[in-house]
């Protein structure tokens, strides 16, 4: 940067430069004597050059400044652009919060919250003289148990939620009881809805309001759905419950946040995923209406580690009891399903579940099996008749380790609409563990189950075949990962 002179010290460089012409004048006038110039020359001169350093330090001046002001503005934009890069940081939250990813406003009023779960399962069923020839049989192999992609969280306000997901399911070319809802024989790898619905809650008060497809207030496992249970649901869930038990309607909760909680409401029926607005038997929906509604009473314990078959974590001991009833009607037959479950879980690592399911049926038209947008009926030799149905189940597990879970479960189920000369008494005993790697998110478990008798359907869900009247193992290792 060029330095600016004080002005006296200037005065004296132009004197001294004048005098220096004057002492050159002088000796050039030894030789060539000329006239001396006079003072007010000598003041002209030294002003000429005032004039000539002024506008100098003018020029340097205006450069000076354009270089300050264009480092001002460098300096201002750089100062803006990180203004508004924390503006944005600022107005918003993103991260890994409770085992899953979100996005946030400053104030919370949107949220979204993305999730994977996927289940990479090896299976084998091993079946006592079920081929024609009388042989045993043994299928093995692998499948993606389940493939589902979600979002969920609040938009506007959080009193307005929201969840939205699709699966994928592994297809079958026997015949199958649903394995989840919504899709059925031979489409193994097709994408269906799970769940897509809007849920409002009046603000100060324990309602709420929720439409859509969910799942059905009725059953607490199918509730729980596939997250946080073991490796599979059991078999009472999946014939009785229809396994996550999807259906379409409107229900009003009462949730006060402290002992007891309710939700029920209208539906198209239970097995009704997916379908359209027309009744049955039109597009293969299986019913016209239905009625649902499922009590709770949490007698000890926090809520949330009610919404998990399992005591992991668990920092209180939990007891709740539950009860659930749905009416479904369809043509001239209805079935009027009804549960009463309770689970107990402790801080030692300690879960005894237990329940029981009953289905009445008037003119059963057989077991319902679900394609991906409708409900068929397979043959049965009570066609037309009243029935009832029922399966009691108990299951316990214990933590070793605060993250090894051996569990054990019995169910029993008195069956009816299945083929003509089946055996309807079914004894299932199933054993299992669960690896948790880290907590739900990364698990690994494995189950056998034992049916000394058989089954008359099959139930893929678990790896179970039909096998009336003969022993069965099925087994199977199955990873999950969820984010």
């Amino acid at each position: 940067m060029r330095t600016s002179f004080p002005r006296p010290l200037l005065i004296l460089i132009c004197a001294a430069i004048a005098a220096g012409f004057c002492f050159a004048e002088t000796a050039a006038g030894q030789t060539a004597p000329t006239e001396a110039p006079t003072t007010a020359e000598l003041m002209r001169q030294i002003q000429s050059l005032q004039s000539q350093v002024q506008q100098l330090q003018d020029k340097q001046s205006r450069d000076e400044a354009a270089s300050i002001k264009q480092q001002d503005e460098t300096v201002e934009r750089v100062l803006s652009d990180a203004r508004m890069r924390s503006e944005i940081i600022r107005g918003g939250n993103a991260g890994w919060d409770k085992g899953h990813f979100f996005l946030s406003s400053a104030g919370g009023n949107f949220v979204a919250r993305p999730w994977l779960q996927a289940q990479t399962r090896y299976a084998v069923n091993w079946r006592d003289g079920a081929k024609t020839s009388g042989a045993n049989d043994a299928q093995s192999g692998f499948e993606i148990r389940r493939l589902r992609l979600g979002i969920d969280g609040n938009v506007f306000t959080p009193q307005l939620t929201y969840l939205f997901n699709f699966a994928t399911y592994p297809g079958s070319t026997s015949q199958t009881l649903p394995t989840g809802g919504s899709v059925g024989l031979g489409n193994g790898g097709n994408v269906a809805l799970e769940e897509a619905w809007l849920k409002y809650s009046f603000a100060e008060t324990p309602w709420s309001i929720r439409a859509g497809q969910f799942h059905n207030p009725l059953d607490h496992e199918a509730i729980i759905g596939p997250k946080y249970r073991g490796g599979e649901a059991s078999l009472t869930t999946d014939i009785f419950a229809n396994t996550e038990n999807y259906v379409q309607g409107v229900t009003i909760i009462y949730d006060t946040k402290d002992d007891w909680r309710f939700e029920g409401g209208f539906t198209d029926g239970i097995r009704s995923s997916n379908t359209n607005f027309q009744d049955y038997p039109n597009s293969g929906n299986g019913y016209d209406f239905g009625f649902a509604g499922r009590l709770e009473y949490k007698l000890m314990g926090d809520w949330k580690d009610y919404s998990q078959l399992t005591a992991l974590g668990n920092t209180r001991d939990l007891l709740v009891m539950g009860a659930g009833l749905d009416e479904s009607q369809g043509g001239n037959s209805d079935t009027f399903s009804h549960t009463f479950d309770i689970q107990y879980a402790n801080t030692n690592g300690f879960l005894a579940y237990g329940s029981y399911f009953g289905r009445y049926t008037s003119n059963n038209r057989g077991i319902p099996l679900n394609t991906q947008s409708s409900v068929n009926f397979s043959p049965t030799g009570l066609l037309g008749q009243d029935t009832y149905e029922y399966s009691v189940l108990g299951q316990a597990a214990y933590m070793i380790d605060g993250n090894i879970e051996p569990y054990v479960r019995y169910e029993y189920m008195h069956l009816a609409g299945t083929p003509a000369g089946s055996n309807n008494e079914v004894h299932a005993l199933s054993a299992g563990v669960n690896y948790y790697l880290y907590g739900h998110n990364a698990k690994l478990s494995g189950q056998v189950t034992y049916l000394p008798n058989g089954i008359p359907i099959s139930d893929e869900g678990n790896d179970v075949l039909s096998s009336n009247n003969k022993g069965e193992f099925a087994f199977f290792v199955q990873f999950q990962l969820m984010l």
